[in-house]
């Protein structure tokens, strides 16, 4: 068995490849996309299990930033590729579908996958609390420029106005997630301890300050080598996201798919599905539900807090001005899956049929996005 991993491991590595050299031949477009939309897969199971590795007996704020980083690379990747290819609208499609698969897709299989032989489910209802409401404020600033744009004073406010707003933004979301590393980390650690829920009433158990994340175990990997895998599978990534970007129109034109389907759902869905299973499985196997639930806030706040303001402040460190600006139908979705989310959780208290509530939410979100004309590209734009 271990020798059959082994060779579909090495497999697994020419999907990358195959796809790269599909780009750059200039194979038809619904090939290229699909052949590096796949090789997402397992380069996203070399980037978590790379980072996994290196954040082991490591700094805890160094690994904070690993994992929102290079933990977060298809979001990263698909910026940047967007950015300098001047599509700013693929970035926050991509953007908006990780934080919609997350909230509700992922936290639903979680749920449900862990509790579908149980009566209720119980978790740390402080904990999720004080992440769902910082969530909420992350939402509420990076709606500002959509709430500029819908709702303008007595006249529209200039654009280069708006930018600053986002620009200003980025960076007190970026101060905000700098400071909420010391809450977590140093101020408040024994609030994030991994106790099992179960063990928390018993006065003979004293928690524990080390954070954990649900994950499947993995084969260990040593810190050199996972250095060089880790620059390796994320210079793939680059690449393979790069033709990602530029297959978008080609592929709408073949497929009549709308650009912002393909990138909400399919590109976050296989590109994170990895990190995604590993989430919902190791939930159900440490038989801790409250890990999966803290994977996937945290998963969201590095995604706006840091991912998304990066992005912004790349654009502008090169001259590339984006404005993630969501039009009503996506600012609405987003609100609507934070609130529902927020709901569901506030108790301490879940079942599998709330899980299966929230997986019901995201299809019906999904299949919209499938049939809703295309958003025009101006929703959102490169600034003057």
């Amino acid at each position: 068995m271990a020798q059959v991993q082994h060779h579909l491991g090495l497999l697994s590595l020419l999907i990358p490849l195959i796809g790269i050299i599909a780009g750059a031949l200039e194979w038809n477009s619904a090939v290229i996309f699909a052949l590096n939309t796949v090789a997402l897969i397992p380069l996203g199971s070399w980037v978590n299990r790379s980072v996994n590795a290196l954040t082991v007996g490591g700094s805890r704020a160094v690994n904070e930033v690993l994992k929102s980083t290079l933990g977060n690379s298809v979001e990263l990747m698909v910026g940047i590729n967007a950015i300098a290819q001047e599509r700013p609208h693929v970035c926050q499609s991509v953007i908006l579908g990780s934080v919609l698969s997350n909230l509700l897709l992922v936290l639903g299989s979680t749920i449900f996958v862990s509790g579908y032989d149980q009566k209720r489910l119980r978790f740390d209802r402080t904990l999720t609390t004080v992440l769902s409401s910082l969530m909420m404020v992350v939402f509420i600033l990076l709606a500002l420029p959509t709430v500029m744009d819908v709702f303008p004073s007595t006249k529209a406010t200039p654009e280069d106005q708006i930018l600053l707003t986002q620009r200003v933004t980025s960076l007190i979301l970026v101060i905000l997630l700098l400071t909420f590393l010391i809450f977590r980390l140093g101020t408040h650690a024994a609030m994030f301890a991994s106790t099992p829920f179960s063990q928390r009433d018993q006065a003979n158990q004293s928690r524990q300050s080390q954070i954990v994340e649900a994950r499947i175990p993995q084969p260990y990997i040593e810190r050199g080598p996972a250095a060089i895998i880790l620059a390796a599978a994320s210079a793939s990534a680059l690449a393979c996201t790069y033709y990602i970007v530029s297959s978008l129109t080609g592929v709408a034109s073949i497929t009549g798919m709308n650009q912002s389907f393909l990138a909400v759902t399919l590109v976050p869905l296989l590109g994170n599905s990895v990190k995604y299973r590993s989430i919902v499985v190791g939930s159900r196997s440490y038989n801790q539900i409250e890990l999966g639930i803290r994977a996937v806030i945290n998963n969201v706040l590095r995604i706006t807090m840091l991912i998304a303001p990066l992005l912004v402040l790349v654009g502008w460190a090169f001259n590339q001005p984006l404005i993630l600006r969501f039009d009503g139908f996506e600012a609405t979705t987003l609100l609507l899956s934070v609130v529902v989310m927020t709901y569901l959780i506030s108790d301490g208290r879940s079942n599998y049929f709330e899980g299966l509530m929230l997986i019901g939410t995201y299809i019906i979100i999904t299949f919209s996005f499938f049939v809703r004309p295309e958003v025009p590209l101006n929703v959102i734009f490169l600034g003057a």
